[in-house]
């Protein structure tokens, strides 16, 4: 049995528990074990659909007895220091915004800012956006609709 072996966790070569059966992975510092339980209840998952059930019905009752739509009130009324720290924050990068000349709005790209006309058929191919240094969401699928003048019937589904 080997004396000395190196944790999994934190890197370190550490002296072997002789207590313990078999090969050591983990220290016994509070980080390492929490890696080794995780490490273990990942696997667990993953091969055992029983203990993946028991979790999901744990997680159910978890959530139906702390709603989600009142976690972020509960915890800013019970943390007040976080509330006025995040109030300042915000003030400091709304401040910060209005120095840069080049961010004039901070907008939502993916508003639609006039109806489409209406057709049966349009084009839609990737839209380029410019650089007009505005703070946007840039996760929207932007796309560009233009109507088509052309005959239809081509476009149109055929009725079997």
């Amino acid at each position: 049995m080997a004396t000395l072996f190196l944790c999994r966790h934190c890197k370190t070569i550490q002296p072997a528990n002789i207590r313990l059966k078999g090969t050591q992975y983990y220290c016994s510092q509070p980080a390492c074990q929490r890696a080794r339980k995780a490490a273990w209840q990942k696997d667990k998952l993953a091969r055992d659909p029983q203990y993946r059930v028991q979790q999901q019905e744990c997680l159910r009752a978890w959530r139906k007895r702390r709603p989600l739509d009142q976690y972020q009130t509960q915890y800013r009324l019970q943390h007040p220091a976080y509330v006025e720290r995040n109030r300042i924050l915000q003030k400091r990068r709304n401040q910060q915004w209005s120095k840069h000349q080049q961010i004039k709005k901070i907008v939502k790209m993916d508003v639609l800012q006039k109806p489409p006309e209406k057709s049966t058929a349009y084009v839609m191919r990737p839209y380029k956006l410019d650089d007009s240094g505005k703070i946007v969401k840039m996760d929207a699928l932007i796309v560009q609709l233009t109507h088509l003048q052309a005959d239809l019937g081509a476009f149109l589904p055929v009725s079997p």
